[in-house]
């Protein structure tokens, strides 16, 4: 009797062990709104304490500030990360950490870290909390030109110069320095994505080199901008703005702040080749929650996602005459429009993997009527009524009239965008 108690216990083990682990079910969370100084916060479960051997560092709340650049060892890349937003290095493995400024604990700018465990890493032979190597200042970024050129532009490589042969991306934009304006950005979401860092303040935004030396932060400002816009229409332009209810033109995002984990990649979103022009009431409306809403959903489904973001068009308005009328924050010499204010935002996300995709579009014109929207606006089928996920006020022009398109509809009108293909059909 023994031996069969034995026996069965031994096989009921040998099961258990066969079942394969299931991670933790995330959830789906509702998306919260933005202004364009707020950070919209998102709300998670608490993380589960790891059980596993090695080390477990958790990117919302684990992080010093300010904080280091994170890089698989010897390596280009930023150091990533697993569904839950949790850093995790087997036992005597290595990461490194690179603050050009230096650390608190030592005066080199990068450093090699060895897990201990837990938390708990060796560097030089000694032990730190992993929260305890913070940086004496926050890591620069920089936007640097690839050689590449993309349709309609040159691309820029935006991310940390670790060294002259080691540059760490975050992602990629596509400008037009004729023009100035950018026609897309490309960066990745990842299932761990809707854990990214908060707290993480907001900083001015930077040109880096572009715009031809403009001070294009004056140009946005609210007192700038309406002074612009009124030359341009003839005046009377003050009653499209009205900056108690949001209706005034913002530094848009391309590649969103809470789209990177990291709070130095979210500081090096604050670039003004990563923004446009942008209705904040659009901006803090419908816009947000697809940013939100695509996130959650990427991180519930457990995806890896390509994301282009950019902008299509120049938005008008009527002139003193009651002529439509381009609207642009700058002019050149020749009184040609520069930094213009795009008619649509768009968000094209493709999984690689099965090859399906999406394309969100926004109007970015708040003072249209529904007539003039679906005639010049519209630009591919909507099929918007089969996305869940994104919780949206598609026809409210206030806050962004908003809508949905498969890929290969999308670019037989966007032209600029590389040659983006989705298969696998519509990622719904």
């Amino acid at each position: 009797m023994k031996c069969l108690s034995l026996l069965l216990l031994v096989a009921a083990q040998a099961a258990w062990a066969r079942v394969p682990y299931q991670p933790l079910p995330d959830i789906e969370l509702p998306p919260v709104l933005e202004d364009e100084i707020y950070e919209r916060t998102i709300y998670v479960e608490p993380l589960p304490e790891s059980r596993s051997a090695g080390c477990s560092v958790t990117i919302r709340g684990g992080l010093p500030k300010p904080e280091p650049v994170y890089l698989e060892t010897n390596s280009e890349n930023l150091y990533p990360f697993n569904h839950l937003g949790v850093m995790e290095v087997e036992n005597g493995k290595t990461l490194q950490l690179w603050c050009p400024s230096g650390f608190g604990t030592h005066s080199d700018s990068l450093l090699t870290a060895t897990c201990v465990s837990g938390t708990t890493f060796k560097v030089d032979g000694k032990e730190h909390e992993f929260k305890d190597l913070y940086c004496n200042s926050w890591p620069g970024f920089k936007a640097i030109k690839s050689g590449a050129t993309c349709n309609g532009g040159v691309v820029i490589r935006v991310g940390f110069e670790i060294s002259s042969s080691r540059f760490a991306e975050q992602m990629q934009v596509c400008f037009n320095e004729e023009e100035e304006v950018t026609r897309y950005t490309r960066h990745q979401l990842y299932p761990g994505s809707n854990y990214y860092e908060t707290g993480v303040d907001r900083i001015t935004f930077q040109t880096a080199g572009y715009f031809d030396g403009k001070n294009v932060d004056k140009l946005y400002t609210q007192a700038t901008q309406l002074e612009t816009i009124n030359k341009d229409l003839g005046g009377d332009a003050d009653k499209y703005f009205d900056s108690a209810s949001n209706v005034y033109l913002a530094r848009g995002h391309l590649g969103a702040k809470a789209d990177f984990n990291y709070a130095p990649e979210q500081r090096a979103t604050f670039l003004f080749i990563n923004a446009a022009p942008q209705w904040q009431v659009f901006n803090a409306g419908n816009w947000a929650r697809v940013e939100d809403g695509v996130r959650a959903w990427v991180s519930k489904n457990q995806l890896n996602v390509n994301c282009y973001t950019g902008v299509y068009g120049v938005t008008t308005l009527p002139n003193k005459d009651g002529v439509q009328t381009p609207l642009y924050l700058a002019r050149d010499g020749n009184n040609n429009g520069l930094i213009p204010v795009p008619k649509l935002y768009f968000r094209v996300v493709i999984e690689p993997s099965t090859h399906r995709g999406i394309v969100f579009v926004g109007v970015n014109n708040p003072h249209l009527t529904e007539e003039e929207i679906k005639k010049d606006y519209v630009i591919c089928n909507d099929v918007s009524d089969q996305i869940t996920y994104i919780n949206w006020k598609k026809t409210d022009i206030k806050a962004g009239w908003s809508y949905a398109c498969e890929v290969a509809d999308f670019l037989k009108t966007v032209k600029h965008l590389p040659a983006l293909t989705a298969k696998g059909g519509l990622l719904v």
